[in-house]
């Protein structure tokens, strides 16, 4: 539970030793807020457990529909909340689908990335590759998919940055321990475990490849935002968000609920890709969308306009109720 009510942040002890993206999210929206706004809310970062009978409640949701925290909104319990602002279209619709939202109660506000890329800052003598999310996601599949292509490419590295000690919860990283452990043993692959964001983007920044064969759904997705916009070739299969996340500047294949068949289709995506980065060196230049990017949505001034507009539109209805 996660709550910024009346400006201040209300943890739980569980999200208080969270630094995950909603926490990166909620901490963005505090610092380009106007206060004043902000003083007549109550904004609830998913998994809500008390509601406020002085402020308009909105509940700010990142998670997918299905989570069991999200059980609350069955039976029309939806109705106790004056606003839902969602992370993307398509997991409003989810939650429309599944609870009977109506759409007029809902908003859509893409999370906010901010990267300053230099492409100086990019060697092609080495082909980076660079995970950066929790390892449940789809590790397990980018490890052997990796060590694949290392055989057949040896100017290639993957850099992994990932455990679950970045939500609080480093005994669930024990599972993954022996994958860890493989990365580590393997040349061309290093395990950096959890590292501070601002760590993660600069490696991002000399990096050329996310390679995400993605078996989560995700709701938004700010590692793929992250790797977009720091001049990365993205590849990512057309699961859950990630379409929608990706606006058009990546490469997507389709999703398939056979592993194998999932990680043979990003290998060989991945393979291409590596073959036309040695033909031609000018082609991976040709994947410089994160202009456009920046210009279309998910950077701080549009994610704090339509936040501000929001927040007074919701507070000025509330004070004419009352």
């Amino acid at each position: 539970m996660s709550c910024i009510y009346k400006g201040v942040v209300i943890d739980s002890e569980l999200s208080a030793n969270s630094k995950g993206g909603s926490e990166m999210m909620r901490q963005r929206l505090i610092d380009n807020m106007d206060p004043e706004v902000l003083e007549n809310v109550a904004i609830h970062l998913s998994r809500p457990r008390e509601l406020y009978d002085d402020v308009p409640n909105i509940f700010w949701c990142h998670d997918l529909s299905e989570d069991p925290e999200n059980q609350v909104l069955k039976d029309e319990g939806w109705q106790k909340f004056a606003h839902f602002v969602f992370v993307t279209a398509w997991q409003r619709d989810q939650y429309i689908m599944r609870y009977g939202i109506p759409y007029g109660r809902c908003s859509v506000i893409h999370n906010a990335v901010e990267v300053k890329y230099d492409p100086q800052e990019k060697d092609m003598e080495t082909i980076r590759f660079v995970y950066h999310t929790t390892p449940h996601r789809g590790l397990e599949l980018l490890v052997p998919i990796f060590a694949s292509l290392a055989k057949e490419f040896d100017n290639i590295h993957l850099d992994v940055y990932s455990g679950f000690e970045i939500y609080g919860w480093k005994n669930r990283d024990e599972a993954y321990k022996p994958l860890y452990e493989q990365i580590e043993a393997h040349p061309n692959m290093t395990y950096h475990g959890v590292k501070s964001n601002d760590e993660v983007l600069a490696a991002l920044k000399k990096s050329h490849i996310f390679l995400y064969p993605n078996i989560w759904k995700e709701t938004s997705c700010i590692a793929l935002l992250e790797a977009i916009k720091s001049q990365m070739i993205c590849i990512h299969p057309n699961y859950g968000a990630l379409p929608e996340t990706g606006a058009n500047a990546t490469i997507m294949y389709d999703w398939n609920e056979d592993m194998n068949h999932h990680a043979n289709y990003a290998f060989s995506v991945a393979k291409q890709i590596l073959i036309a980065m040695k033909n031609d060196p000018n082609y991976f230049n040709g994947f410089t969308f994160s202009d456009r990017f920046n210009l279309a949505r998910n950077n701080i001034q549009s994610f704090t306009t339509m936040w501000n507009t929001l927040l007074r539109n919701i507070g000025d209805a509330h004070q004419v109720q009352e």
